[in-house]
């Protein structure tokens, strides 16, 4: 195996240290100096990655969005499952890891989107794109669930995926204000007993 190149391991350590502090306080409160600190990572070797704070926060994001994707993929892809068995395999995972990690657990772009009306238009940007993509794939599974009849045809996949993301983070939100699991379980019963039953 070669050895990783010492520019990619000081990025990463730079990229971890700002999930792991913005996650726990917020981009705007977060100052750079904390960051390199956690990274134990002197300020000239953040220029020479990144032009800015903000241009810092949109690799942040899009490194969140990818592991993300990377998450649902094996979920999503899984042909061995229905595919409205996938979609709800995604949440339910979900719903494990908050019960492994506690209900409180933060996760960087749901973060990011609380702040969103004090973030740069860049970063603002990235958040959304981020949005999409998880919307976008949702919709797919949601249109072969329609093909094979599992959904009703009469929703729009687009929006409908859409109005998952909202719900889903709606509960989470609840979840860690009310520091329990029940908003996320009440996600699951609502989505999957009532709101994609197929009426008969």
């Amino acid at each position: 195996m070669l050895p990783v190149p010492r520019e990619t391991g000081t990025r990463e350590k730079l990229l971890e240290a700002g999930a792991q502090a913005i996650s726990a306080k917020s981009f705007n409160a977060c100052g750079l100096a904390e960051i390199l600190a956690a990274a134990g990572v002197p300020k000239g070797s953040f220029y020479h990655y990144f032009a800015s704070k903000e241009d810092f926060g949109v690799a942040l994001i899009d490194r969140a969005c990818g592991e993300f994707v990377e998450f649902l993929e094996p979920m999503l892809g899984d042909q061995t499952r229905t595919p409205l068995e996938r979609l709800r395999a995604v949440f339910e995972q979900s719903r494990q890891d908050y019960a492994a990690f506690g209900a409180g657990r933060q996760c960087l772009i749901p973060k990011l989107a609380l702040e969103t009306s004090q973030l740069s238009e860049p970063v603002h940007a990235a958040v959304k794109r981020a949005y999409e993509k998880w919307s976008a794939r949702l919709a797919e599974v949601i249109r072969e669930a329609q093909a094979v009849g599992e959904i009703d045809r009469g929703h729009d996949p687009e929006r409908l995926a859409n109005v998952l993301v909202m719900l889903w983070e709606g509960a989470t939100i609840r979840m860690q204000i009310d520091r329990t699991l029940q908003p996320v379980d009440d996600f699951l019963t609502f989505v999957f007993d009532s709101l994609l039953k197929k009426r008969s």
